[in-house]
């Protein structure tokens, strides 16, 4: 069990550093792509591409660099926080211009180690070295490391606390010891359960929901879902899933995922299962799919129904986090508050 999540960690993050990105003839400016990174000031603009890059493969434990050279990009890398950053790409040619290095995320625990980073600037013959400067708050929650260096030239800007959800997933492993945990629900304005087809229909929904399933290693499923929406197997094809019963079976799953390095973990459930895992304090953010119109006939177990009205968590200190509107319903994010970020 310990070893499933390394393994198919490989066989879904493409590794990026096995290629060399082909240099492009002008510097490629952030604002010329889709943004996924609020604005923040004097942060160089090849750095927000390396955030974005990170946030593009998964929102709660990316990491990403990007390696320029006379205004060229010569190589770059994306994966997960835990994998190694630097070791896989060959020496390059020697440099013939100033390397600059970008890098989403500073030394720490779950990323690298200023050790690495240092042999890596001498093997790349690095001039500067870019990674975003974290609150004292994320700092502290994530041990990141000191870091200072007389080989090459080291720019720490400050990035906002409204953007450091990518650290979360590192962060509650290394507090709580277990990966950060989201949710998804399908159901109706009754909190009857509504097939995962019918949230898929709209506009943009199919994007949202399989770049969290197919984006991160490990997916759980609650048991009964699976047998009452077909729809479910399609999903088990193109991740790594895990039928759980309880709120137990999820906390013994998180356990032995942290063991593994394995710092986020996506959860398909219904609304009674999502407050048992909200009282039990084991579940940090959920989405919610809320059907309002061409609603389908439905057919709620008896399980279900019972749950449904017994157990409906106070979520005190929640907060909605975003929405959106799609063709038969809305999305609704929430988040739980946390001790190491307070303003997300």
């Amino acid at each position: 069990m310990l070893n499933y999540a390394k393994t198919w960690r490989n066989r879904v993050v493409k590794k990026e550093e096995d290629t060399l990105d082909k240099p492009y003839k002008k510097r490629v400016s952030a604002q010329k792509m889709p943004s996924r990174l609020e604005k923040e000031k004097a942060m160089p603009d090849e750095l927000v591409m390396a955030l974005n890059k990170a946030k593009a493969l998964s929102s709660r434990n990316g990491v990403a660099w990007l390696m320029f050279e006379k205004n060229q990009l010569i190589a770059s890398y994306s994966g997960f926080a835990g994998d190694p950053m630097f070791a896989s790409l060959e020496r390059l040619e020697p440099a013939t211009h100033k390397r600059h290095l970008y890098i989403s995320s500073p030394p720490h625990r779950h990323s690298y180690k200023s050790s690495e980073l240092e042999e890596t600037a001498e093997k790349w013959e690095l001039d500067v070295v870019c990674f975003p400067q974290l609150s004292n708050a994320m700092n502290k929650a994530l041990v990141v490391e000191a870091h200072e260096s007389k080989n090459y030239t080291l720019h720490t800007p400050a990035l906002s606390p409204k953007n450091e959800s990518i650290f979360f997933g590192p962060a509650m492993l290394e507090n709580h010891q277990r990966p950060w945990t989201t949710c998804f629900i399908s159901m109706n304005s009754q909190g009857l359960g509504v097939k995962y087809d019918h949230f898929l229909s709209g506009f943009g929904a199919e994007s949202t929901f399989h770049h969290a399933l197919t984006k991160h290693t490990i997916v759980a499923i609650q048991k009964s879902l699976t047998q009452s929406d077909p729809h479910l197997h399609a999903i088990k094809e193109k991740c790594y899933a895990i039928d759980i019963e309880n709120a137990d079976a999820l906390a013994q799953l998180q356990s032995k995922l942290a063991r593994g390095g394995q710092s986020s973990l996506v959860t398909l459930c219904d609304y009674a299962f999502f407050c048992a895992l909200a009282d039990a304090n084991t579940v940090d953010e959920c989405r919610t799919y809320m059907a309002l119109t061409e609603l389908p006939n439905f057919q709620p177990s008896p399980i279900s129904m019972g749950e449904h009205t017994n157990t409906v968590p106070s979520l005190l200190g929640w907060k909605v986090t975003s929405t959106h509107i799609f063709d038969a319903g809305v999305l609704i994010q929430i988040r739980r508050a946390n001790q190491y970020n307070q303003t997300t």
